[in-house]
């Protein structure tokens, strides 16, 4: 599931400094009416990072700034700060629902023993996003609810309960 580490590893750091520098200039061209970003640019983002397009829409460019800069601050001696473990854990989990929704999407008929796959095929609400959320805040032993916060900033209430 998540990586046994309550801490990303080096790399996972390095990435997700790549991710949002890479964010933070989509959002500076969208915010500037700049050249949209392109499908393609966008796919392959989500891709390597799945669930990260929703902090594209939801952080302003200030906040991806500050997450760049606390990430490349890490890779210099900087203690990490826990969001980061937390965002690197979503990243983990969101790859693992969407692969256990395309496998039940293709027909795959195995039986799922994971408590979290079977979550994610039937999520409250229809919504994967909850069980990803409390899957991390069991994994760290933090609310759902702070993680979120943290991760996702909510512009309005959820109507969402976790």
């Amino acid at each position: 599931m998540i990586r046994g580490s309550n801490f990303p590893s080096a790399d996972a750091l390095e990435a997700l400094a790549r991710k949002y520098e890479r964010l933070a200039a989509l959002r500076a061209r969208r915010d500037s009416d700049g050249v949209p970003a392109t499908r393609d640019e966008l796919r392959a983002l989500a891709a390597e990072f799945p669930g990260c397009l929703r902090e594209l829409d939801t952080l302003g460019p200030d906040e991806l700034n500050r997450r760049t800069a606390a990430c490349a601050a890490v890779a210099v001696g900087a203690a990490p700060e826990p969001w980061m473990a937390w965002i690197d854990g979503y990243h983990v989990l969101m790859r693992q629902a969407l692969a256990a929704r395309s496998g039940r999407a293709r027909g795959d008929t195995r039986t799922t023993d994971g408590d979290f796959e079977q979550a994610v095929l039937s999520p409250p609400g229809g919504r994967m996003g909850v069980v990803i959320l409390r899957a991390l805040a069991a994994h760290f032993g933090v609310p759902a609810s702070t993680i979120a916060a943290a991760l996702f900033p909510a512009r309005r209430p959820s109507p969402y309960g976790l």
